[in-house]
């Protein structure tokens, strides 16, 4: 037992400063080392089982064990130990044993109960067994063992025996693939009525790990929970260990997780939120999505609002003041014919005589034209001008220069008299002159 225990010290001792190492599941594992096995402590429920002097210790390699992980929580191994020892209870000793059997693990680092990348990877046991020891010729006939315990059930020992195991064992994984393994499990002989030739035994060696990693996935997507960063949702792998494993429902390489818009469409500069007409505003804060409108975008016309054109508002003209004739009355009411812009010969007359005041006068003037309301605004606009471009020329041919006279046409605006009746009408079909001011 003084050997196992200087074992243990010393491999501590070699690996301890890598303590911080972290745990990789792998589905092969060797452990090999050195063990030990106590008769004595059998009779009671560890009876004497930290009493040091009851072990029989046999140094390393004494030991092996093979193992392949099935899944999170179980593995299967075969092991062997083998070497001298002594039976202090029958006084029987230095006799070569062999312990091989087979057996089934349920690992506590399973996820459930801790966690699969934990350094401290404690284990359950069970194991069959061949077991071979040189007790032939043994009888138990009434004899007594070394704490005078009578041992009498007549029946006579041999050297090969059929064995069960039960126990507990602990790993801990100071790097990725190596580590230390602790092992202690009861030995149980079914063919013997007594417990003279049962045993515990302790083991104590370093493990190794190797081969691929056992892949548990929960939402079996094909990426390993220890390197999915979604394991309870169906994803995709990537080489980002930030997004390895998680879903982009839409396949705008946005993932779910940080995308605003998970089932649309969209780009990555707005978290995954489509943008269909360009304008920089996502369709779902756009109250037009389908018309480009950047945000504080304006022209003459119109303001951009929340992705929509807002037109500006047109400014008021302020009304045109025709002031009364005050230089030529007898020039304030040529008239016209009904959609005609030639001069009456009441107009003509009227033409004659403003042509001499405007000699004697001198000066500038306003040739004004109007019109009825019957038509359309451009249509009647166009109208007033030409009835007021006619007396113009009638002044011009009657010896006024023209840059004394300018036109201004106001269609149907300012009418007056009402244009509602025939003579209403008459009287806003008229050109004014004025003297400019």
């Amino acid at each position: 037992m003084k050997k196992l225990l200087l074992t243990a010290v010393a491999l501590i001792g070699l690996f301890g400063n890598q303590a911080q190492a972290q745990n990789t599941t792998k589905k092969w594992y060797v452990s090999t080392g050195a063990h030990a096995v106590n008769h004595n402590s059998v009779r009671g429920m560890f009876d004497q089982f930290f009493v040091t002097d009851n072990w029989s210790a046999v140094p390393p390699p004494s030991q092996l064990t093979i193992a392949r992980t099935l899944n999170s929580s179980f593995a299967v191994d075969v092991q062997a130990s083998i070497g001298e020892v002594d039976n202090f209870r029958l006084n029987h000793n230095n006799e070569f044993m062999s312990l091989v059997g087979a057996g089934l693990r349920y690992k506590l680092t399973n996820g459930y109960i801790l966690n699969e990348e934990s350094w401290f990877d404690p284990y359950l046991r069970a194991g069959a067994n061949f077991y071979r020891h040189p007790y032939r010729g043994i009888h138990f006939d009434g004899g007594q063992d070394v704490e005078g315990e009578i041992m009498g059930n007549e029946q006579n020992a041999h050297n090969n025996f059929f064995a069960v195991s039960g126990g507990a064992g602990i790993n801990f994984w100071i790097w990725q693939k190596v580590g230390l393994n602790i092992e202690t499990q009861y030995v149980w002989v079914p063919a013997m009525e007594s417990d003279y030739i049962d045993f515990f035994q302790v083991k104590a060696g370093v493990a190794f790990r190797f081969g691929e990693k056992v892949c548990k996935d929960r939402d079996k997507d094909g990426v390993c929970d220890d390197e999915d960063a979604c394991p309870d949702e169906p994803g995709i792998r990537t080489e980002d260990p930030r997004t390895n494993g998680c879903p982009d429902k839409d396949k705008d390489g946005v993932f779910d997780f940080e995308d605003a818009c998970p089932d649309e469409f969209g780009l990555v500069e707005f978290q995954g939120c489509p943008d269909r007409d360009g304008d920089k505003i996502i369709d779902k804060d756009d109250k037009c999505p389908d018309e480009a409108c950047p945000e504080g975008f304006e022209t003459g016309e119109y303001t951009c609002e929340q992705g929509c054109k807002v037109e500006k508002p047109k400014p008021i003209e302020p009304p045109v003041v025709i002031p009364d004739p005050v230089v030529i009355p007898e020039f304030s009411n040529v008239l016209f014919e009904y959609n005609k812009s030639e001069l009456t010969v009441d107009g003509k007359a009227s033409a004659k005589i403003a042509a001499e005041i405007i000699k004697q006068k001198g000066g500038n003037y306003f040739v004004d034209g109007f019109a009825d309301s019957i038509g359309s605004d451009n249509y009647n606009m166009n109208l007033s001008r030409k009835r007021a471009e006619a007396v113009r020329q009638a002044l011009i041919a009657e010896g006024i220069k023209p840059e004394q006279l300018e036109v201004r046409a106001f269609g149907e605006k300012h009418p007056k008299c009402t244009n509602d009746t025939d003579e209403g009408r008459a009287c806003n079909r008229r050109v004014v002159v004025l003297e400019k001011y």
